[in-house]
């Protein structure tokens, strides 16, 4: 039997109550994203001069030494050619080997600062540079100048006051909205000009822009959005790469860099990509855009594609691997699904695939299983490289290693991860070999081949015998047949093709341009994988050999006298200690000012937010003042750490509200502390308590406490995970009554992009009375203080607030990804992709006379991702719901809402 949920008198049995808009300002969260917990001790070394400052561990001090000596020449150097001094101090970081990620990143958040990771050799091929820690200083530093630019005395004034927060709406850094096609671009191009080679002297590289050209993808709307299409991220990287360069080459390299110092003068409306680019080379972006695709369209008209006998697709990458009977690697056909396992036998030529959950990276085949070689989090304060097999564990004997190849004897031959930072250090038996600078392949009988980087000349090794040089920094060595003849990857004129060595000659093995990795099959035949303009091919083809060395690219800038000055600088090493210790609380820094103003028709409101953080975000600390709709003043403080396993935030505030028609707390008190207990694979776990004290009397004042354990999968670029199974249990104490609970979530892909999913959670109580706000909160969204407290139920049809004793749901949920996309470079809004769902939810709830209620809502959804500006990918989501409960004053109802990406 149905009964009707009432709250009109002190009889009544769930209680509602609205809420106001009041709230508390978060502590600052930027913590964590730099190191892990529990990381080694670091250290700081100043250079006043050029106003930059290392931060790095005793294991990094020899790599201090030479960023020392480097950043000290790229800094007044950058600073010349971006036209700009910093205004702030930059920091930069040389993270431990706790951390072994391929990567680094730049930010004005909290500071100036770049943060660099050791983990570059996993990918010695992608980057055709000699030193890994060379390349990200190149580029990392790149970005800190484009960013930090303030041309206009507006924004200089701002930044000067309110540091790097936002302020009213204003820019205190105008090119914080530059996109990511000209800062990424723009500093590839600038890795490539100091001699260490560069993603700009790849043949993949030059290949794929051309392909990209002439299938019509080379327009502004293509390239300045957020793109979800072949290639991917590459679009902003190398595409903006040879865009860049395509401007330095014909313009100057200087003038391609003043396009930031031009935008930045627009600090009230920093979107004027046009106008920017105009008053940099003297045409707009749209124009030269239309140059550049001009260009490389011509290219294209000479450019050979592989033609053979396809296998099959990849919207990703992996280098190919091959044992004595089959050639194998990782692909992924769709883009956003579960990977495969694909093989050929090498005599039958039969293809398999076998789908699995492997990280993505090189194959191996070891004691009768694949694995990958790949980093990813091994425990809670470790990511370590290594192979890892389908379900995301290391295996064991191979931490910090970046397994190139493993012989018949089982010997791994690997690059070691933490002594590889500036120079990629190859070992073999677990003993030191040789510096070497490309991937490693082995034959039958044990020998082992390898590139050498020299200056600008490539050698090939086998062992360490050299067999032959030519000019240039890309060349992969593929493959070996039984006679000793190297086949090898390198750059033809036009892209990158396949060679071979033997007996002191050289001969191209095919003529196409698009080539990009190969093994040898039986009966004269290859398994290439070529790049076109949607995906990677995978082909079985002939040889058709002809004599033809490796193409030397020689890009405009080598002759200048800047590309000779870096190219004599690989060994230079500058005196840097360790007698000044970091120590985070104490490194803190001003981040900035953000001040917030709004009104109703009653009261104006809004808050003031002062922030400091340290240059590696390991804690945080805010200052408020605020004044709520409600007319309530309340100043405070909070500061948050992730320094050490136990990360947590704390605030507390008092109300300086003297007459008031609400009743206040005159203090009051939160706090959030996570454990984190397990992470591995796929794999994560943590218990967390956390406490929210409202400063508005006569409301809840959770403590709770959380356990949580799940499993969670997202390949490629899926719209949704593809793989989730976690539970969370809780408790919640609460002035005089105490609530426990759990919930479970399950999520799978069902093919074809199709999502479903099934969810249920309860929550018992044991207050006897809702008033007061007591009892489990039923809400239709989540409030910022329902965060603290793991038991509120939502039900998105309930258009009101109230209090029960107990109640739960249970649910399914099937969702369908769409792609009707749509992009424009000057309208602001563009369309990325779609998905329509549908969920069904059954409630139960009891409120505080044991009276039962239950309720079936059904959802109908549309979910836009739309894409603002260029850049900030914002999903739109349009709902209808449909509620049977009696205790629902509107059975059908529909809402709107969009999800900020913060």
């Amino acid at each position: 039997m149905k009964k009707t949920l009432i709250a009109l008198a002190s009889t009544a049995c769930i209680v509602l109550q609205a809420d106001s808009l009041s709230y508390i300002p978060q502590p600052y969260m930027l913590v964590g994203d730099s190191v892990l917990p529990n990381d080694k001790p670091y250290y700081k070394y100043d250079n006043t001069q050029e106003n930059f400052q290392l931060l790095f561990p005793k294991e990094h001090l020899q790599t201090a030494q030479h960023a020392f000596a480097l950043d000290s020449k790229i800094v007044p150097d950058y600073a010349k050619l971006y036209g700009w001094h910093f205004d702030e101090t930059l920091h930069v970081g040389l993270i431990s080997s706790h951390s072994q990620v391929a990567n680094g990143f730049s930010t004005q958040w909290p500071n100036n600062r770049q943060i660099n990771y050791v983990g570059g050799v996993g990918m010695i091929d992608y980057f055709c540079s000699a030193s890994w820690l060379d390349t990200l200083l190149y580029h990392e530093t790149a970005h800190n100048y484009q960013i930090n630019i303030k041309e206009s005395i507006v924004s200089q004034t701002l930044h000067s006051i309110f540091g790097n927060g936002m302020t009213f709406g204003l820019w205190t850094m105008p090119n914080l909205a530059v996109n990511p096609f000209m800062l990424e671009g723009n500093a590839v191009l600038n890795e490539s000009w100091h001699g260490n080679g560069g993603r700009l002297y790849s043949g993949r590289f030059k290949a794929e822009t051309i392909l990209q050209a002439q299938a019509g993808n080379v327009t502004p709307a293509k390239l300045y959005n957020q793109r979800l299409a072949f290639p991917y991220g590459d679009i902003h990287y190398i595409q903006g790469g040879f865009y860049n360069y395509f401007l330095a080459k014909k313009y100057g390299l200087d003038a391609a860099n003043s396009f930031f110092r031009h935008n930045s003068h627009f600090w009230f409306w920093p979107f004027m990509t046009n106008r920017a680019m105009k008053r940099a080379v003297g045409i707009d972006f749209e124009e030269s855009v239309e140059e550049f695709s001009k260009s490389y369209k011509q290219l294209a008209k000479d450019f050979v594609i592989l033609q053979g006998e396809e296998v099959t697709t990849s919207q990703f990458f992996a280098p190919l691997n091959r044992d004595k009977k089959e050639v194998f690697c990782l692909i992924n056909e769709d883009g956003v699904s579960e990977g495969e396992l694909l093989s050929i036998d090498k005599k039958s030529l039969h293809v398999s695939k076998k789908k699995g959950a492997w990280l993505r990276g090189k194959m191996f085949f070891i004691d009768g299983k694949y694995y990958t070689a790949a980093s990813r989090h091994t425990s809670v304060t470790r990511i370590t490289q290594g192979l890892f097999d389908k379900d995301a564990f290391l295996k064991k004997g191979t931490a910090s290693k970046a397994v190139q190849s493993v012989l018949e004897d089982k010997t791994i031959v690997y690059f070691d991860t933490n002594s590889s930072f500036v120079l990629p250090q190859l070992y073999v038996k677990d003993t030191f070999y040789t510096q070497a600078n490309s991937s490693v392949v082995s034959d039958t009988q044990g020998n082992i081949y390898y590139f050498v980087q020299r200056g600008k000349t490539r050698t090939l090794y086998k062992n360490k015998t050299a067999l032959f040089s030519y000019k240039g920094f890309y060349g992969i060595v593929s493959d070996i047949d039984e006679n000793g003849k190297v086949y090898f990857i390198a750059s033809s004129k036009l892209g990158s093709t396949l060679y071979a060595y033997k007996d002191g000659h050289t001969t191209r093995v095919l003529r196409a341009d698009n080539i990009i990795d190969a093994k040898l099959l039986d009966n004269q035949k290859l398994f290439v994988v070529s790049i076109g303009a949607q995906a990677y091919h995978y082909m079985i083809v002939s040889e058709e050999s002809f004599l033809e060395e490796p193409y030397e690219t020689k890009l405009f800038f080598e002759e200048t006298p800047r590309y000779k000055k870096y190219s004599n600088f690989k060994k230079t090493y500058q005196k840097v200690d360790t007698n000044s210790s970091y120590i985070p609380f104490f490194e803190m820094h001003y981040n900035g000012t953000e001040i917030t103003y709004g009104a109703t028709d009653s009261q104006q409101y809004g808050s003031i937010n002062v922030k400091f953080a340290d240059p590696l975000s390991q804690n945080a600390a805010q200052f408020f003042y605020q004044k709520d709709d409600l007319g309530i003043d309340i100043i405070g403080t909070g500061y948050s750490s992730s320094e050490y396993l136990l990360h947590y935030k704390l605030q507390v505030y008092k109300t300086l509200t003297q007459k008031s028609p609400y009743k206040t707390n005159d203090m009051g008190f939160m706090a959030n502390v996570t454990l984190p207990l397990y992470q591995a694979g796929y794999y994560y776990s943590d218990i967390g308590i956390s406490y929210f004290e409202d400063y508005l009397a006569k409301t809840r004042k959770p403590l709770s406490t959380t356990l949580f354990a799940g499993i969670q999968k997202r390949y490629g670029v899926s719209m949704f995970d593809n793989f989730v199974n976690n539970i969370k249990l809780y408790g919640v104490v609460d002035r005089d009554y105490t609530v426990v609970g759990g919930n479970y979530n399950f999520f799978h892909d069902l093919g074809k992009e199709f999502y479903g999913g099934a969810e249920v959670k309860y929550s018992y109580s044991d207050a006897t009375s809702g008033y007061d706000a007591k009892g489990i909160k039923l809400t239709s969204s989540y409030s910022f203080e329902d965060l603290y407290d793991p038991s509120v139920l939502l039900m998105p049809s309930f258009n009101a607030l109230a209090y029960v004793a107990q109640g739960g749901y249970g649910g399914i949920s099937l969702y369908k990804t769409l792609h009707f996309s749509k992009y424009y470079f000057t309208f602001p809004l563009s369309l990325q992709r779609e998905a329509i769902y549908t969920k069904y939810r059954y409630y139960k709830l009891k409120d505080f006379r044991a009276l039962e209620y239950d309720a079936n809502e059904m959802t109908f959804g549309l979910r836009v991702d739309s894409v603002v500006l260029n850049d900030v990918v914002v999903p739109v989501v349009f709902e209808y719901i449909y509620n049977d409960a009696n205790f629902i004053q509107d059975s059908s109802s529909f809402r709107f809402y969009i999800s900020l990406p913060f």
